[in-house]
């Protein structure tokens, strides 16, 4: 399994900083090139819940169909995204800190025999486009609006 971890500190409670990352409106303001997510089931993010986030990359939009794996709110989110036989991780875990939250990404990539030969190339590149994800969080929810 390959893939990359991250760590960043937000000057916010705990419980403002895992509802503001896991608002689904509020994906376009901390991730690259999404202009739309929708929820494909009912019930809200929890654990089985799936939707759809379009982005638009080399200009051209790209749709991927994420699944909710983990959900515990304020301690944990995680979702996934496979195709092609190749699968997709991103666990975010929230902690309590002296100066606010503690926020965690791990991001993990498997994939079947034929994908095997590729994974460091491709955990590059999503380290490339989601490395500074918790930067880009962390601004959104520092500056004012």
């Amino acid at each position: 399994m390959a893939g990359f971890m991250r760590s960043v500190l937000i000057n916010k409670p705990i419980g403002e900083v895992f509802d503001f990352a896991t608002n689904l409106d509020n994906a376009s303001r901390f991730l690259p090139g999404v202009i739309k997510t929708e929820m494909l089931t009912d019930g809200g993010l929890r654990p089985g819940a799936r939707f759809k986030e379009t982005r638009v990359m080399n200009g051209k939009e790209r749709s991927a169909v994420i699944e909710v794996t983990e959900h515990k709110r304020p301690e944990i989110h995680a979702c996934c995204a496979a195709m092609m036989g190749m699968r997709a991780t991103y666990t975010f875990q929230f902690f309590v800190a002296p100066a606010g939250t503690r926020v965690e990404m791990k991001a993990e990539v498997q994939g079947n025999f034929l994908w095997w030969l590729f994974l460091g190339m491709l955990c590059r590149m999503m380290e490339k486009g989601d490395g500074e994800y918790l930067n880009r969080l962390k601004a959104a929810m520092e500056s004012p609006q």
